[in-house]
């Protein structure tokens, strides 16, 4: 599989994932997805989905490089490989969930959501969730397109 389509597959679930929780925050489903409406009040919809894009190709380059130094793999191909990939990003997911909580990297609107949420877990199971499914699209999806 190639490597951009993989990257420019993430880039747009990450978008489409961000414009759908946009969504949510507006709905009262749980208190941890409305304690993002002041995130998403103070960015547009496309600003917003647009940063949650390029955290999460940032976070890909980062298992990308770390996988090819451990396996020689830069995106996955086969069930190992996504098994390792999904389970690398979502190590680096946390992390950098914590990072944007600690450093204030999307200002303090979101300040809220991480009391409530906690930082580090739902941006694992972010990163976790748009690996798989971009996996998924590229292997099973695009070829039949």
């Amino acid at each position: 599989m190639k490597l951009f389509t993989f990257y420019l597959i993430n880039f747009f679930v990450a978008f489409l994932s961000d414009i759908i929780l946009n969504d949510l925050s507006r709905r009262h489903i749980s208190e941890k997805i409305s304690a993002l409406r002041p995130y998403f009040k103070t960015h547009s919809i496309l600003i917003a989905a647009l940063y949650a894009s390029i955290t999460v190709l940032l976070c890909i380059l980062v298992v990308s490089l770390i996988l090819y130094k451990l396996l020689n793999v830069t995106n996955p191909t086969n069930l190992k490989e996504i098994f390792y990939f999904a389970i690398l990003s979502f190590c680096v997911g946390f992390v950098v969930d914590i990072l944007i909580d600690k450093l204030n990297i999307f200002g303090s609107t979101l300040k809220q959501y991480y009391l409530i949420a906690g930082a580090g877990k739902w941006g694992g199971i972010a990163m976790m969730f748009s690996v798989v499914l971009s996996y998924i699209i590229q292997k099973y999806l695009l070829p039949i397109l």
